[in-house]
């Protein structure tokens, strides 16, 4: 059976597994000397991993850092502050109503005898609970001096407003009491934070940055799919299996994911079990079109059905398909920003930029957060259902390109004139 080390499914917590976002760790590690941070964008870009990623390197892993930090993660059924301050408390605090005692399981176990702390848990007031916790009198006990306390909540997105309640009296709180050393890392979908922010203006000025991650650059998209895939042959050959790799199977998944971290382990991951299910000795653009129509009709097929829905909600389906057909043939899809604005209007570009179906990573151009999507529309509107070969060819109608020549400049048409504005 063929090694499958591609994780669609899982969040990349183990250095090991994680890929990229250099300077987007530097970043975080800087900001929180500073204040609390915000990660967001679209839906598996990789804020989770960043998060696990940054927890670890905070509590000295690989670093020189002392912090502890508390992860909780976002619910819906968060409605109020002190539901979202009782989320936190789970994850480091354990309170015996019985023996009115506290037990902090953070860094090094203690108990406290506290008959106000274990008062406040039996009237509900988590909040007054989570403020005398992070008074300096307990706070020593839990970190280090020269180490911060981090709350972190990841799946944001789903409560932002009770979380944007809590962050403004949680930071207004240590401020007043001269404490310095407590931060929030929260992450989330976009425009989770824009919602924060419109249930409490002043919430801004608590989160020092606000992180939207991009897709993986090319280069750490290419070391991500070369380690992979290069286990999986070594181990292949460890079974006595013949199998090869096309050489421009890393610039094709490259080009269809956009760069976006889950579609290239969804990608990997079902190309692997497409070789594994109908062998040829060879990971190649035939296993590649096979699993663009399983993702598409399969996997995230829900997904592509509710974005569809969401376009035809809000009237948005018309001009978004008229800014597909604005796409040169070729992955990565690129939109000249000029072309765009001339064919919609620019509350619809925008809207679609705000509910992460176009990104405006490239200056002049627009590009698709999920190339799928597109690929899905290929599919659908095709007047005649297309076979297999067929299909391969469409889809996989990209330039030839040296192996380690990735730059989206060679994936462009050169017969397309993207800035012509007649």
């Amino acid at each position: 059976m063929l090694l499958n080390p591609f994780t669609p499914s899982e969040i990349a917590s183990a250095p090991d597994d994680f890929f990229g976002r250099a300077e987007e760790l530097r970043t975080l590690e800087r900001s929180l000397r500073q204040g609390s941070v915000a990660i967001q964008g679209a839906i598996g870009i990789g804020k989770s991993s960043l998060l696990a990623r940054a927890r670890l390197l905070m509590e000295g892993f690989s670093s020189d850092h002392k912090s502890r930090s508390v992860m909780a993660v976002g619910d819906r059924d968060i409605k109020t502050i002190d539901e979202a301050a009782r989320l936190l408390l789970e994850g480091f605090v354990r309170i015996d109503e019985q023996h009115k005692k506290v037990k902090f399981k953070l860094g090094n176990v203690f108990e406290i005898e506290s008959a106000e702390i274990c008062r406040y848990f039996a009237e509900g007031r988590h909040l007054a609970i989570l403020k005398r916790v992070v008074e300096e009198e307990y706070l020593n006990q839990i970190v280090d001096t020269d180490g911060l306390l981090i709350l972190a909540v990841d799946e944001a997105d789903k409560c932002p407003i009770p979380l944007a309640r809590l962050i403004r009296s949680i930071v207004t709180h240590t401020q007043q009491q001269g404490v310095k050393r407590v931060r929030f890392i929260v992450s989330g979908v976009s425009p989770f934070y824009q919602q924060m922010v419109e249930e409490d203006p002043g919430v801004s000025r608590f989160i020092y940055k606000t992180l939207t991650l991009p897709p993986l650059e090319v280069e750490d998209a290419a070391d991500l799919l070369q380690t992979k895939l290069s286990a999986v042959v070594k181990s292949a050959r460890e079974q006595q299996i013949e199998l090869e790799t096309d050489p421009n199977i890393i610039k094709h998944i490259i080009d269809l994911s956009g760069g976006h971290p889950h579609i290239i382990q969804l990608l990997g991951s079902h190309i692997i079990e497409n070789e594994s299910e109908d062998p040829d000795g060879r990971l190649d653009s035939h296993d590649l079109a096979n699993t663009l129509r399983r993702i598409c009709y399969e996997d995230r097929a829900r997904v592509y059905d509710a974005t569809i829905h969401m376009l035809d909600l809000y009237d948005m389906l018309d001009p978004f398909l008229t800014l597909l057909d604005l796409i040169p043939r070729g992955f990565p899809s690129r939109l000249s920003r000029q072309k765009a604005l001339k064919s919609v209007t620019r509350e619809q570009v925008q809207w679609l930029v705000d509910h992460n179906v176009l990104s405006t990573q490239v200056s002049e151009y627009y590009s698709l957060v999920d190339e799928f999507l597109r690929i899905r529309f290929i599919i659908d509107q095709a007047e005649t259902p297309i076979k297999e070969r067929e299909l391969e060819k469409h889809i996989l109608k990209i330039q030839d390109m040296k192996q380690d020549e990735f730059t989206y400049e060679d994936s462009y048409n050169p017969d397309y004139d993207y800035d012509d504005d007649e």
